[in-house]
Order: C-alpha cells, then structure tokens, then sequence
C-alpha cells in the first residue's frame, strides 16, 4: 500500500483551480474542433454546406468562374489510404488552397466536374472539378482537356 500526503495551502488551491481551467478550456477547443473541415486559405471562399447543384454553381460563381449550369460529370471517387506520387503531386496543388485531402484518407467523396464557359481563349475546353465531402469542398482544380494542358487552384486568375 502507497500512501501519498500533501499540504494544502490556499496558494496551491488556487494554482491548481486556474490551471484545471486551462486544460478544461483546451480540452472543449480540441473536441469541438475534432470532426472540424480544414479552413480554407483566405484566397479560397468557404464553400458552406453545398447539398444542391445550384449550391455548387452558387459556390463556382463565387470563385470568378461561369460554368455550364450541369456537371460534366459526377462520381463517386475513393481517395487512397497512402497517397502514390500522382496524389502527392495533387495534394500539394490542394495545400496551396488551404485543403489537405491526407485528412480524409481511405473516405469516399463525391466529384463534379464542370465546364468552363469563361476559360481562356487559348483553352476553349477547361474543366473544373470539386471534391466534395459531407456537403464541403475538401478540394478542386481547374484544368484543360489538352494533353500539353494545365491544371491550377480554383480561383480565376485575373
């Protein structure tokens, strides 16, 4: 048997009421932020919760873009326990926007691709695809069809 005596002061009381408090107030920071979608950077708008296609178009329309009012395309896609070299290439686009698809690893999420009617004149087929997780945009580029093409973040260059 171990036996464990401490004198308490009031000192001591208070030290240890203040610090119960910060760890308290950490610990509700921490499992409110737990399930939290990683902010994006301020050149990428939030998306909000996009659940419609006029919420995605909505969304698209906030980033400079003017797209066909239906998707190319829509897929579900499952995004890889380990990132190959092709989806680390992809990820780091995706971490210049504020995103980090590593987070949802092994979780299936939803694309919509979308042609521009606005791209460039050099690129009359250039494409931009979102990917979608529980109803926020955890990623995206814009890109063009070409072989010798292009692909950048989702806001419009001016």
């Amino acid at each position: 048997m171990f036996i464990l005596t401490a004198r308490l002061t009031r000192r001591k009381l208070a030290g240890a009421v203040i610090a119960g408090g910060f760890l308290l107030c950490a610990f509700i920071i921490m499992a409110a932020n737990r399930d939290a979608l990683p902010r994006s950077s301020p050149s990428v708008p939030q998306s909000g919760r996009l659940i419609t296609n006029d919420d995605r178009l909505a969304y698209i329309a906030s980033l400079g873009w003017d797209v066909s009012p239906d998707p190319e395309e829509s897929k579900e896609v499952l995004l890889p326990e380990t990132f190959d070299d092709v989806y680390s290439q992809y990820n780091e686009l995706q971490a210049t926007q504020g995103f980090d698809l590593k987070n949802y690893s092994g979780k299936k999420v939803e694309q919509y691709t979308y042609r521009i009617k606005n791209a460039s004149p050099d690129e009359p087929a250039a494409y931009l695809s979102i990917l979608i997780y529980k109803a926020h945009v955890i990623g995206g580029d814009v890109h063009s069809a070409a072989l010798d093409g292009f692909m950048q973040g989702l806001v419009k260059k001016s």
